[in-house]
């Protein structure tokens, strides 16, 4: 069972991975199957901080500092990662890393991440299946910082079926930060989306197959699109240059619904030397 959203985070900071955790539990419909002290904003609330989260998805800013030593934790749904300070690594980290279930099969091997849109090299996505619990270390110089939204609920079934309605026509921001914009953006049938150009590099994270085709129509030859974990049809992700417009009409039958995160900040290479001045809480983590 997920975490009662009604319990603060500052609560979540005092719960502790204990042995427990490590008992196996029945897997959800995605294969993951462990305990709930496990996941990430429980086991290592200090890295994973929850910065927003309804009954769809729950969006996680991931800030893992030079040296730190991490928690081993998990993540039990699919997700996408979006990031704009270098690659996300697959099949699984370094021999430094440490992980639960080795030759499990759910550490990273199956992700697929799209590549950055034609003027915005640093700007990323990957869309992943779950994670078992594994203890990733961070030798570098520089931390490693990037935003995860993950899906409680894929609103199409494997055979790409609608299973939820948005019914009303909504652009909504869940969430904005000095970094961040995150919107929700929902097109019922017979209705258009806004022609005006987005203003910064954006993200499209997708968990339907008809969003994704209906975005993939009109984003343009410079943006970037990512393959489904292995295995799974969906989530899906785009990355988008600052100034592309997204007029998509839908002409089916069902919502089109999908999320956008906007970059105000293009960390890049400079997070390197910056990052103390961005993020001073990574600077005090021990």
């Amino acid at each position: 069972m997920r975490w009662n959203r009604n319990i603060s985070l500052l609560a979540l900071g005092s719960i502790a991975a204990t042995a427990a955790a490590a008992q196996r539990l029945q897997p959800n419909q995605w294969g993951y199957g462990f305990s709930a002290d496990y996941d990430a904003e429980v086991a290592a609330p200090a890295v994973h901080r929850v910065r927003y989260s309804d009954d769809h998805i729950l969006l996680m800013e991931v800030a893992n500092p030079p040296g730190y030593p991490m928690q081993m934790h998990g993540h039990p749904y699919p997700s996408i990662f979006a990031r704009s300070s270098g690659q996300t690594r697959l099949g699984g980290g370094g021999p430094s890393d440490q992980y639960l279930e080795p030759s499990g099969g759910r550490n990273g091997e199956h992700w697929h991440s799209a590549p950055p849109p034609k003027g915005t090299p640093s700007l990323e996505c990957t869309a992943a299946d779950p994670q078992a619990p594994h203890r990733p270390v961070n030798h570098g110089v520089a931390p490693q910082h990037f935003y995860r939204i993950e899906f409680l609920r894929l609103d199409e079934d494997r055979q790409g079926h609608p299973v939820t309605q948005h019914r009303s026509m909504v652009e909504k921001k869940l969430f904005e930060d000095d970094v961040i914009r995150l919107f929700e953006v929902s097109l019922p049938p017979g209705r258009s989306g806004s022609a005006s150009p987005i203003r910064y590099p954006s993200i499209l994270a997708f968990d339907t197959k008809a969003a994704f085709d209906a975005l993939d129509t009109v984003a343009g030859p410079a943006a970037g699109r990512s393959l489904p974990p292995t295995g799974m049809t969906m989530p899906r992700c785009m990355t988008l240059d600052a100034g592309v417009a997204l007029p998509v009409r839908n002409t089916g039958r069902a919502a089109i619904h999908y999320y956008r995160m906007e970059f105000k900040r293009i960390e890049g290479d400079a997070l390197k030397e910056h990052w103390r001045e961005w993020y001073p809480f990574m600077a005090d983590m021990r």
